[in-house]
């Protein structure tokens, strides 16, 4: 049976629970009784995980949007967070065990002293307790399980920007003394800011790990706009904050398909070269010549995604041509009658 629970939602994670959980806790209020696998599945999932212990802004996709996620990875993020300088964990994090203890006699102008040398492109090493795979598995479950951890590389990212906000706190401590100080960053997909809060401190010769950390955006999406921890478990107030496939990049540009080319489009059909001089562009964005546009039919439901590529199958300049880079059922109400699901 289908359902008609498709689009994706924006909830405002709390801390303690996994990104999964919330995932869990709005796959079982839209589909009491659904299966969680199988045939009759409802499918549900989250595009960038957050940590147990951060808060702040998921993106949650329903039924056949799912099928977004790989491209929705890919947005900026910006967060807050509390370095913790003078101590240390297992996982860089305030879940974690302490390892090691360091200096904490700074203030708000020696962490913006360095601050310089984490803007623009870096390399980053991951922190060894992830959701990083390594031979399939997360690494957290590797070192959970006592298995050989590999050594980690680090891998490019981008801090678009960086900085301090407030002043610094110093506090007691066990060993001795702590210092807090909240910054705010904006950073590429990929960015592990347990990383970040590791390297920061060790500009600064000193230890430290994330305290609190929170997610505000995802691309143009705002923490401001989500729902609440209170209501993932209400059906109706998660029904009523679905948004539309079509509106998760609200940067590419546009193509409006027919009835017709939009079921061709569906039976896995290329798009023609000669549509793209319906293709338009919202205001404010990259004018249209590579990169990825959304195919919607004349009520604005996206039907597929498409990527404009060179005459020689990449992305990288010349003559271009469209093609799909993924594909989406109609709605139930445009499938009224069909007997299979659609997700």
């Amino acid at each position: 049976m289908a359902t008609p629970h498709r689009g994706f939602l924006l909830i405002d994670k709390p801390r303690g629970i996994s990104s999964h959980d919330v995932v869990e806790t709005v796959r079982r209020a839209l589909a009491p009784g659904r299966r969680r696998r199988g045939a009759g599945r409802f499918r549900c999932g989250h595009a960038g995980t957050l940590d147990p212990l951060a808060t702040g802004l998921l993106l949650v996709l329903c039924g056949p949007v799912t099928r977004l996620s790989r491209f929705l990875l890919g947005h900026d993020k910006r967060y807050c967070f509390t370095l913790r300088l003078g101590t240390t964990t297992d996982t860089l994090d305030a879940d974690g065990e302490e390892t090691a203890t360091g200096r904490a006699d700074f203030d708000a102008a020696d962490v913006a002293a360095v601050l310089d040398d984490f803007r623009g492109e870096i390399s980053q090493v991951p922190p060894v307790i992830s959701a990083l795979k390594r031979g399939g598995r997360p690494m957290y479950e590797l070192v959970r399980r006592g298995g050989e951890v590999p050594e980690l590389t680090g891998r490019p990212v981008c801090i678009h920007d960086i900085g301090t906000c407030g002043e610094a706190r110093r506090r007691a401590a066990p060993h001795g003394e702590v210092c807090d100080l909240d910054l705010l960053v904006h950073c590429s997909s990929g960015t592990y800011i347990r990383s970040l809060a590791r390297d920061i401190a060790a500009a600064l010769g000193t230890v430290g790990h994330v305290l609190e950390l929170r997610r505000t955006t995802i691309g143009p999406f705002e923490v401001a706009e989500a729902l609440d921890a209170a209501r993932m478990h209400d059906a109706e107030a998660l029904v009523d904050a679905l948004r539309p496939a079509a509106e998760a990049f609200p940067e590419w540009p546009v193509l409006v398909v027919t009835a017709d080319e939009a079921a061709a489009l569906r039976q896995g059909i290329q798009p023609e070269t000669k549509w793209l001089a319906r293709l338009t562009a919202p205001p404010e964005t990259r004018p249209p010549g590579k990169g990825h546009f959304r195919m919607v039919d004349a009520a604005g439901d996206l039907v597929a995604v498409g990527e404009l590529v060179s005459a020689n199958g990449d992305a990288n300049g010349g003559p271009v041509s469209p093609r799909l880079a993924a594909v989406f059922p109609p709605s139930p109400r445009q499938s009224e009658g069909d007997s299979g699901s659609c997700d």
